[in-house]
């Protein structure tokens, strides 16, 4: 199994690295490091994770970094990123992607 994104979903995330390496050099590979570190947990156990909407979305949070990655199990056995969301910016405006 593995992982795929969303448009708007990979866009946040580049976003996301694009914005933390300008605010400090390095700081966008860490956030890298996490995700990839957070995909292979999603990828290994994709049920183990809360479900945050009756779609089949979940959400798995970052460590380090305020942002969440929301997800559900395409039929394919691929998980598909649907969002890559910061804490405290806009809650649920993910769900009109549903």
């Amino acid at each position: 199994m593995n992982f795929g994104f969303g448009v708007d979903a990979e866009y946040e995330y580049l976003e996301a690295v694009r914005f933390l390496e300008e605010k400090r050099s390095g700081l966008g590979a860490a956030l890298i490091d996490e995700f990839e570190r957070v995909m292979v947990m999603a990828v290994a156990r994709p049920d183990a994770w809360r479900l945050v909407h009756p779609t089949g979305i979940r959400r798995i949070g970052l460590a380090r970094f305020p942002y969440a990655v929301f997800y559900r199990v395409a039929p394919s056995g691929q998980i598909q990123v649907t969002a890559f969301a910061h804490h405290r910016r806009r809650p649920a405006y993910w769900l009109g992607r549903l």
